[in-house]
C-alpha cells in the first residue's frame, strides 16, 4: 500500500484546531507583547511555513470575556528568509495582503482572501451608484404612485440578479 503525500493546509476548506496543533511547530517569535504575538510555524508535514498572528481582545459587552482570534498566513520561502533576517513588514492588517486562515465558528480555521474582499467592495460600490442614478431619475421625473416605486423596486432587484424574471 503507497503512502498518500501530506495535504497542505491550504487546500483545506475548514482547517480544525486540532490539525493545527497536531501539524504546526514554532520557528521563531518575531514579536510579543501583552495582548498580540507573532510568529512563524512551520507544518511538520509538508514544511510549509505560516506567519501567526494572535491577538487577545476584552470584549466588554459580553461582561468582560476574553477572546482571542488567530490568523495563519502562508508564506513563501523568500517571505520566511526575510523574516528571520528581521523584515518588519509583517503587521496585521497592512501587510496580510493573500489569503490567509482565520478563526471560524466551532473552533474551525477558515480561508479568508482580502483581496476578494476588496474586489467585492468594488461590485457594491458599482451596484450602490447604479441605485443611486436610478433614484435621482425616479425622484426628478417627479414618479412616486405605488405602481411606480413598485417597478422601480423590481429594477432595482434586477440589479442584484439581472437573470430575474420580469414581472
Amino acid at each position: 500500500m503507497t503512502a498518500h503525500p501530506p495535504v497542505s493546509l491550504t487546500n483545506i476548506r475548514v482547517v480544525t484546531e486540532q490539525m493545527l496543533a497536531d501539524r504546526l511547530e514554532p520557528v521563531k517569535t518575531l514579536a510579543e507583547e501583552e495582548n498580540e504575538a507573532y510568529r512563524v510555524m512551520k507544518d511538520a508535514e509538508t514544511g510549509e511555513h505560516y506567519l501567526h498572528y494572535a491577538v487577545r481582545h476584552l470584549n466588554v459587552a459580553a461582561g468582560g470575556l476574553e477572546e482571542v482570534y488567530h490568523q495563519l498566513m502562508p508564506l513563501e520561502h523568500d517571505d520566511v528568509i526575510a523574516l528571520a533576517l528581521g523584515s518588519p513588514d509583517f503587521t496585521y492588517p497592512a501587510h496580510w495582503n493573500r489569503a490567509y486562515l482565520r478563526n471560524g465558528p466551532n473552533g474551525g480555521f477558515v480561508w479568508y482572501d482580502p483581496d476578494g474582499a476588496s474586489s467585492q467592495d468594488g461590485d457594491y460600490e458599482a451596484i450602490a451608484e447604479e441605485i443611486r442614478s436610478r433614484l435621482a431619475s425616479f425622484r426628478k421625473e417627479g414618479r412616486g404612485g405605488e405602481n411606480e416605486v413598485g417597478r422601480l423596486m423590481e429594477d432595482i432587484e434586477r440589479i442584484f440578479d439581472p437573470d430575474a424574471e420580469k414581472s
